[in-house]
Formats: C-alpha cells, sequence, structure tokens
C-alpha cells in the first residue's frame, strides 16, 4: 500500500536520473559477452516447444463460443474510452485524468500487455467495437449503393499507411506536446474512431485494423514474440474441410475479418485474437494456445520489405522517443533554433526525419556490408535487408518496455488522486483527492528492470538473427560473413539503448 503524500511541488515536469554509469558499463559488458555466448555455445537441438490449449477449460471455451464475446471485452474499453472523451471535451484542462489514464496507463502498459497477451488489445478495441456498432445499421449497404469500391486498392495492402499514420501521431504527440493537453488527446481518439468508420463503411471487413491503424500494427508486428497463439489443432482436419468456414463466415458468423486463412496461420502479426474463426470453425479445430516465447521469430520464411522497414522506424521512432526526454536533446533544439533562426516546429521535424533516416541507413550499411563480404550476386542488399530485419524487434520492443517501465512505476501513482475527481467537479470518492502518493517502485530497483529488459531484448536479437541465418545463408560458402555487420549493428543499437536510459530523463507527466 502506496502511503499519501502532502502535495509540495509541482510534479508535472521534473527530471529524473538516469542509471549509474557503473551499471550501464556492466550492462554493455554483459550484452558483449552474451552476444558471443549464443553465438558460439547455441545448442543446435530443435525444439517444438510445449502447447497448452487454452480451450480446454470448458468455462473459457464456454465464454469464446458466446456470440456476445466481442462485444462483452470491448465494453470495458468503450466505457472507459467514453469517460476520456468526456473529460477530455468537457471538463478541466490544468487537472484532467485524460492525459494520465491514456499516456501513462494506456500507452505505458499497452507494450506490456502486447508482449504477455499478444494482440488481444485489438479484440477489446474500442474504435473497432464503436465501428461495429455503426456499421450493424446497414450504412455499409447505403454507401455501397454510390458504387464505391470495397476492395481497397492493392498499393496500399502493406504496412506503409500505418507506418505514415504512426510517423505523424508521433510527431503530434512529442512536437505538440499533446500528452499534456487532455482536449486534443481526446481529439485524437475521436479522430481514430472517425477514421476507423469511415474505412469499415467503404471497405470490406477490417481494411483499417489490417493496413492502416499504427496501434494494431505495433501490436501485431510485437506480438510475434508473445506467448498466445490462434492456430489450428489438425493441418488434415483443415485440408479436409470444404467449406473454410473459419475464412468465409457462416450465416451466422462473419469469419476471420483480416483476411486471413486461420487454417494456415503461422504468425500472429495480423491475428487480432477476435475469435471469429473459432466460433466459425464446424469441426471445432481452433485453438487459442499457450507457448514459449518468440516462437514466431523462429518460424519466420517470408521477408517482406514493408515489414522490415516498419520494424527499423519503430525502433527509430522508439528511441526518438527517449531522446526528446533528455538533456542534450533540449540543448541541441536551442542551439539550432538560434543558429538557423528556424521555429521549433521546424527544428523538431527536422531532427526527427534525421533520426528516421539515420537509423534506415545504418542498417542499410548493415546489409550492404554483407552483401560485399558473402561476395555472391545470387543475394542483393535487399534481401539482406529484408531477411534480418525481424532479429532487430527484440531490441525494439524490449528498449520500449525498459522506456515505459521509467514511465509507469514512476507517474502512474499520479492517477490515485485524480480517480477521486475524474472530471474536476471537487468529488473526492475515493478520499484520495489532493494528495499525491509514493511511486509504485524505487528508482534503484526501476533501472535493474530496465537493463535487464535491454539485455534480455539484445540476446532475443542475436538468437533470432543465428536463427533466421542458418534457415536462410548457412549452406552458402561465405553465409556466416552475413551475419558479422548485422551483429556489429546490433550491439550499436543497444549501446545507443543504454545510453538512453543512463541519461536524465526530463518527465512530463500530464497535468
Amino acid at each position: 500500500m502506496m502511503a499519501p503524500r502532502e502535495i509540495g511541488a509541482d510534479a508535472s515536469s521534473h527530471t529524473m536520473a538516469g542509471i549509474p554509469i557503473w551499471i550501464a558499463i556492466l550492462s554493455m559488458a554483459f550484452i558483449i559477452i552474451g552476444s558471443h555466448f549464443i553465438l558460439y555455445f547455441k545448442s543446435s537441438k530443435k525444439s517444438k516447444g510445449f502447447r497448452l490449449n487454452l480451450l480446454k477449460f470448458y468455462p473459457f471455451k464456454k465464454l469464446v463460443l458466446n456470440d456476445s464475446f466481442p462485444f462483452l471485452i470491448q465494453s470495458f474499453s468503450i466505457i472507459v474510452f467514453l469517460i476520456i472523451l468526456f473529460a477530455g471535451f468537457m471538463t478541466s484542462q490544468r487537472h484532467s485524468i485524460v492525459p494520465q489514464l491514456t499516456w501513462t496507463w494506456w500507452w505505458a502498459l499497452l507494450i506490456f500487455f502486447v508482449f504477455a497477451f499478444g494482440n488481444l488489445f485489438c479484440a477489446m478495441c474500442p474504435w473497432e467495437g464503436l465501428t461495429s456498432i455503426v456499421t450493424s445499421f446497414s450504412i455499409t449497404d447505403r454507401i455501397n449503393r454510390l458504387g464505391i469500391s470495397k476492395i481497397i486498392p492493392k498499393k496500399f495492402r502493406n504496412l506503409y499507411p500505418a507506418l505514415i499514420l504512426f510517423i505523424i501521431l508521433t510527431w503530434v504527440e512529442l512536437g505538440y506536446e499533446v500528452t499534456s493537453s487532455p482536449e486534443t488527446t481526446a481529439f485524437m481518439g475521436v479522430s481514430m474512431v472517425f477514421c476507423a468508420i469511415f474505412f469499415a463503411i467503404i471497405f470490406e471487413k477490417r481494411t483499417f485494423c489490417r493496413y492502416v491503424c499504427p496501434v494494431g500494427r505495433i501490436s501485431g508486428i510485437y506480438s510475434v514474440l508473445s506467448p498466445f497463439e490462434i492456430r489450428a489443432k489438425s493441418k488434415e482436419v483443415c485440408n479436409d474441410c470444404s467449406g473454410k468456414e473459419c475464412l468465409m463466415g457462416t450465416s451466422t458468423q462473419r469469419g476471420c475479418p483480416m483476411f486471413l486463412n486461420p487454417a494456415k496461420l503461422s504468425s500472429n502479426q495480423y491475428c487480432t485474437l477476435c475469435t471469429e474463426c473459432i466460433r466459425a470453425c464446424p469441426e471445432d479445430n481452433m485453438a487459442i494456445n499457450l507457448r514459449p516465447i518468440g516462437t514466431d521469430l523462429k518460424k519466420i520464411s517470408i521477408f517482406k520489405k514493408d515489414e522490415a522497414i516498419f520494424i527499423i522506424v519503430l525502433l527509430a521512432l522508439t528511441t526518438f522517443h527517449g531522446m526528446t526526454m533528455t538533456p542534450q536533446w533540449t540543448r541541441i533544439n536551442q542551439l539550432l533554433r538560434v543558429e538557423t533562426g528556424f521555429d521549433k516546429y521546424t527544428v523538431f521535424t527536422c531532427l526527427m526525419a534525421l533520426i528516421i533516416f539515420a537509423q534506415l541507413i545504418t542498417y542499410y550499411l548493415s546489409a550492404y556490408t554483407a552483401k560485399k563480404l558473402m561476395n555472391h550476386d545470387k543475394y542483393s542488399t535487399l534481401k539482406f535487408f529484408k531477411t534480418y530485419a525481424y532479429s532487430v524487434l527484440p531490441l525494439a520492443l524490449f528498449y520500449h518496455l525498459a522506456h515505459n517501465s521509467m514511465h509507469f512505476f514512476m507517474e502512474a501513482q499520479h492517477l490515485i488522486p485524480l480517480l477521486s475527481d475524474p472530471f474536476s467537479y471537487g468529488w473526492d470518492l475515493f478520499g484520495t483527492a489532493g494528495k499525491n502518493y509514493s511511486q509504485f517502485l524505487s528508482l534503484e530497483v526501476v533501472w535493474w528492470i530496465q537493463m535487464s529488459l535491454v539485455i534480455i531484448g539484445h540476446m532475443f536479437g542475436i538468437n533470432a538473427a543465428d536463427n533466421i541465418y542458418k534457415k536462410v545463408f548457412s549452406h552458402e560458402k561465405n553465409g556466416f560473413l552475413s551475419f558479422i555487420p548485422l551483429i556489429f549493428v546490433m550491439i550499436i543499437y543497444s549501446a545507443i539503448s543504454v545510453f538512453l536510459l543512463a541519461s536524465p530523463m526530463e518527465m512530463r507527466t500530464g497535468f
């Protein structure tokens, strides 16, 4: 139980000390030594890993098979979302629950949630829930009479729309400082709902979720490491099935809304865990499995350019978020504004673009060097760029977890007094209004959590790179040489993560 403290100085902006230099040096030693250990002592035995079908538990299976299950799990998130909108538009902008609830709790915990449960947030998504309600009023049928195509053009069937929107939202979040504005935060939420509804009315199935939603695509690409999956229990049963109800649906069930064939599903990336395929399958052949972490990384065999670019930019924007909170960032911004005469938004935009392109170019150079070292005309630089990108994903995820750990464990307590007066009406529902509370964990404990996460993420990445190398390039004469530039770049990426965590962070809570 956290003890309340009397309100003192303004807690809305303060500097949090970075990890001590000796912990940073120790972490880099673990990263470098661990990289060698995995490469030279990794077991060659292949393991399928355990699977535990959660649908074997009858009460849970009965719940999932209920037709109301999707809306049931969306109801809570819809209620919270509506509270955020009301508080953002209709109540005090100075003492609002919105920034804390949105950015410190939902946004910070979302990455932990994805790592633990996969893409479950998409199954609970309030935007999708509200969209389903709106489109149930036959609006789609009336729009279709206008002759508007329901099939999204082929050139947009990739991750680029979501990536572009992700970059824009990151600029708005950090450059426009939306995290301190309840009204702007609520406006962003409404914008996402209208965008989801627009795509649901015009295009078939969940086009917005599959190709446009940045939250869904970030969750999806991270969920390849999660311990949960929906898979077919028996491929033979699926091969003998003529109706393909899990994909096509039935008179009462719509089948997979994400353009996937559940019978052939081998990755979590685009599965939203909506469980439609489970209810549609007439053979009871679908399972919700608990499995080892990172299973999908071992099975990747199709490597796409849009996914590779998305992963590298995701890593860039995650580290960029950390950079914007350091004192060095503030000094560089001020210096550039003085020297160039540009306004803060222009400087911010240029620096953001520089960080993104620097990460892409660094990774591209590693792919180019890999091609030169292998010295084989069979493989292009793009081949190496696409193939090894998924090995960088654990670095992005675990740094994201480490960064969000500081936000949550150091700032999440500020929500407690706001819960007593969520709409700034002078309430004191739980006796916590007007008080401050201690952090959930001590700063020293958070430091060790952060460093452990960065080290674990690096080891996962090295292991993934080793698996990819053995699967794709090990049979080539100089195959192992293609591996070396990537390992070097991954150590650089991890060193940047350690440096950021060792830097003081200017915490900006939404008060």
